[in-house]
């Protein structure tokens, strides 16, 4: 059995063991689901390096590398939060997301190529590391957000009975884990525009040139910043805190989705096919 496959069991079955932790409230389960994720991660970073090994350069030249990667950032970027946190369930579906990642990352060709000189920069590294641990972050942020969103009703309901049923089921503030979620990716992406602005003037010689990847990573940065700026505004506009709550969830969900179409969505379009920075299907 392929290391990919092994990696993606692992991952299945670290989300069943969140899920049973959710139900039993075991402290020992706690640190078996959390031991099988931090062992999906371990592998999924091995998979990164053998791939690194294999290619002689970092991962990053198409789609499948790029995958690989991103999967890996997204349970290390959960496993930090994780620790911080104590997420529960929130474990189940990050599994589940970074099982998805891979799982499309074995749809691609994974045949190892030459990479272009403008490429074999230390930029590069720079950029895409940075780049990815955002998006990882967005991808937590996105998830909590769904739980956010289908959970919200189910409390509503308790109200009425227990204030400690109300916080079993929904932790307190819990729509605030992804606004700090967030607010610890977007220092990323940031950093990741400015390194590939500067690694585009050293290559091509223009820090910007409205490629199609740079015009979507740069609305990927303002959907995102607007959502950091929205909570300050909101009670301005006399909308109140649960309203602003599901309004925010809903944003995040819209904001991912543009973070999926900058980073794979674009390679479908004709448009793209001149593009440096889009991965091709060839």
């Amino acid at each position: 059995m392929s290391l990919i496959n092994i990696t993606l069991i692992v991952y299945v079955v670290a989300s069943i063991a969140y899920i049973a932790r959710e139900i039993w409230r075991s402290a020992g389960i706690r640190w078996v689901s959390l031991g099988l994720f931090i062992l999906a991660f371990c592998l999924n970073l091995a998979m990164v390096a053998k791939r690194s090994i294999e290619a002689g350069h970092p991962p990053f030249s198409n789609l499948y590398e790029s995958l690989i990667f991103y999967a890996c950032c997204t349970a290390f970027v959960y496993i930090i939060f994780e620790f911080i946190y104590n997420f529960r369930i929130v474990g189940a579906l990050a599994s589940v997301l970074s099982m998805l990642i891979l799982l499309y990352a074995t749809l691609q060709d994974d045949t190892i190529r030459p990479i272009m000189p403008a490429l074999k920069s230390n930029w590069m590294l720079v950029h895409v590391v940075t780049y990815m641990l955002g998006y990882a972050a967005f991808g937590i942020s996105f998830v909590t957000s769904i739980i956010f969103l289908v959970v919200k009703p189910f409390a509503k309901k308790t109200q009425g009975s227990s204030r400690e049923e109300e916080k079993e089921i929904l932790p307190r503030n819990f729509d605030k884990l992804s606004y700090k979620i967030v607010a610890f990716g977007f220092p990323f992406l940031t950093l990741g525009m400015v390194t590939g602005a500067v690694w585009a003037k050293k290559a091509w010689g223009d820090y910007w040139s409205w490629d199609p990847k740079e015009t979507w990573s740069l609305i990927t940065w303002l959907a995102y910043l607007v959502y950091l700026h929205t909570p300050l505004v909101l009670p301005k506009m006399n909308i109140n805190k649960s309203k602003a709550s599901v309004m925010l969830a809903f944003w995040l969900l819209i904001s991912f989705g543009i973070v999926n179409f900058t980073f794979v969505g674009l390679n479908y379009l004709p448009s793209a096919e001149d593009s440096a920075h889009v991965y091709g299907s060839k």
